[in-house]
């Protein structure tokens, strides 16, 4: 469930037709959206929390959770960007993060302007229908008030699998438009313009080294300031808790928190009951384990069909299920999950943070310390780790590219799609260190998986870890800092070094949910290769369906995960069954 839904309608034209802005007051009134603003230039209805603010030349509305950002943190409005909106407008944003839309207007010109903040929690996609642009949170209210379906855009289908993570402006529907994180829109007379106002970017330099000292301090702030925010507006939360790194630091800064969730998947890594007990026993929470099914999920449905690209997963159907049925049995407000802590913790698994610290500092006692760390992370040697680091820093210039995954894609498609769409953060990259290029791509794929959990079940989901002052305060930090003493997430180690036990602190083994995957896969194989082989990717020349179909003859072994791959296919399959009905 998102934690505020609105939609808007904004006149481009004068004196033309407004069949949405005559729509809108009996659709809002369907979806249980309330009026908040009704100007000669637009209306927006939402749910949710929502705030004005006064200011010239007209008041901003805000709407989802907001909450006041540090007087001391970093501003990110430039001189540039003084252009893309009323000042004010760009004061208001500026002091607040959360998970909201922010509107203004300016009466004398006509322009409406909306800004997204950059947690990517409060979704804004728009269509233009006529002489009226249509701005919503979900799908469905864009359908409600043009009337029409839109049909599928299978360029966005195919950039979806061939490009996992990366979402662009434009939407897997035809004629529907996403506004990203960050992003600030104009909307005037001469259309739609989009201005990258908040980047990660803008919270690097390279030449700033702050003490080890001063990087745990400033991340651990940040962490606190999420955690804090997020518990006052929305009330007690049960904690989905692995006893990783990433959860168990919620555990131990979340306010009030008594309830934590601990979902097995299935065994060996798929078990982390010992881990999160610890964790429970050392802070005194309540411990709740449940155990995932693969009997939990149906296959062709998927929650992602209010939403203009297939953004879900079917394994988390159980995750939403029974993490869900907790919330509710111990009066929880809200969900959190530590998901994004890997992602902005800088785990990044490679030998780039070397190649920063040799770009900064040179070959010295710093850069050979950094190599033997990463080298311990990466269970490499330092020589090979040393070559990389170089390789990279030689290669520093060269354009980088978001990775493909070409596996059982056609070869026509891979032929035909050579490059990735444009993204705002990636165009930045040209001019940063080649670790950050790898540190804000992890974080865009973090930002990625906040669908998945958001289910149609009433419970709310959070991600503290994922807000802006957290995305702030990692950003700021360099990328070898990250690595010390022979492990990765060194920073926030050694900030909760005090809090937690000595085993979850020092804890390297990773949890997760392959075991859940596979037998989801291995359970409903014949019905998987109905819904691929039968199913419009290979239909459309998407999907290689020969080498499809030989692989799912194949009975994975442990090491195998082509299966995983196979069930992304099953959730766009799944997504587009439900967009054709």
């Amino acid at each position: 469930m998102t934690l505020a839904s609105y939609f808007g309608v904004v006149a481009l034209e004068k004196d033309r037709p407004a069949p949405a802005r005559m729509a809108s007051p009996a659709v809002a009134a369907e979806m249980g959206l309330a009026p908040c603003v009704s100007s000669t230039t637009y209306v927006l209805f939402a749910a949710g929390p929502a705030e004005t603010v006064s200011g010239m030349p007209a008041a901003t509305h805000v709407v989802g959770p907001a909450f006041a950002r540090p007087a001391d943190g970093q501003p990110f409005v430039a001189n540039h960007d003084r252009n893309a909106a009323p000042a004010s407008f760009l004061e208001a944003i500026e002091a607040r993060w959360g998970a909201f839309v922010a509107w203004t207007a300016n009466e004398a010109t006509g322009e409406v302007f909306v800004y997204r903040d950059p947690s990517a929690r409060c979704p804004c996609y728009y269509t233009r229908w006529g002489g009226e642009l249509v701005i919503a949170s979900h799908l469905d209210f864009i359908e409600a008030l043009t009337g029409r379906a839109n049909a599928i855009n299978w360029a966005v289908i195919a950039d979806e699998l061939l490009y996992p993570d990366l979402a662009g402006r434009s939407s897997a529907m035809l004629g529907i438009e996403e506004v990203l994180p960050g992003e600030i829109v104009r909307i005037g007379h001469e259309g739609v313009h989009h201005h990258a106002l908040w980047t990660p970017a803008k919270f690097i330099d390279e030449r700033r080294v702050p003490s080890f000292e001063q990087a745990e301090h400033d991340v651990a702030r940040a962490v606190e300031r999420s955690c804090r925010d997020w518990s006052a507006h929305i009330g007690p939360v049960a904690l989905t808790l692995s006893g990783g790194l990433d959860s168990s630091v919620l555990a131990a800064t979340l306010p009030a928190l008594c309830h934590c969730i601990t979902l097995i998947s299935g065994t060996g890594s798929g078990d982390e009951r010992a881990f999160a007990g610890e964790v429970c026993r050392h802070l005194d929470l309540r411990p709740h384990q449940r155990r995932l099914s693969p009997s939990d999920v149906a296959l062709p449905l998927t929650s992602a069909g209010r939403r203009p690209r297939p953004s879900t997963r079917a394994f988390t159907q159980s995750i939403v299920k029974h993490a869900g049925a907790v919330a509710r049995e111990v009066g929880a407000r809200a969900i959190a999950y530590g998901s994004g802590g890997d992602n902005v913790f800088c785990f990044l698994r490679s030998a780039t943070p070397a190649s920063d610290r040799l770009e900064v500092e040179g070959f010295g006692a710093g850069y050979r310390r950094t190599l033997m760390d990463v080298a311990a992370v990466t269970e490499c040697s330092p020589l090979l780790i040393a070559r990389r680091s170089l390789q990279k820093h030689f290669r520093r210039r060269r354009a980088w590219t978001w990775p493909r995954d070409e596996r059982l894609l056609a070869r026509g498609l891979l032929e035909a799609r050579t490059s990735h769409l444009a993204h705002p953060w990636v165009d930045e990259f040209a001019a940063l260190p080649v670790g950050k290029r790898e540190h804000i791509a992890a974080i865009m794929r973090g930002l990625a998986l906040v669908d998945y959990l958001d289910g149609e079940d009433g419970v709310p989901v959070i991600y503290p870890l994922l807000s802006q002052p957290v995305l702030e305060a990692c950003l700021r930090q360099p990328t070898w800092l990250w690595y010390r003493d022979g492990v990765n997430r060194a920073i926030v180690r050694r900030a909760y070094a005090g809090k937690l036990p000595t085993g979850i602190v020092q804890r390297t083994s990773k949890g997760g949910f392959t075991g859940l995957v596979r037998s989801l896969y291995l359970e409903n194989l014949a019905q998987i290769r109905s819904m691929l082989l039968d199913g419009e990717l290979c239909a459309r020349g998407i999907v290689d369906r020969q080498a499809l179909e030989a692989n799912l003859g194949k009975v994975p072994d442990a090491q195998d995960h082509m299966y995983v791959r196979i069930m992304r296919f099953v959730d766009v399959e799944a997504w587009l069954s439900a967009r054709r009905g």
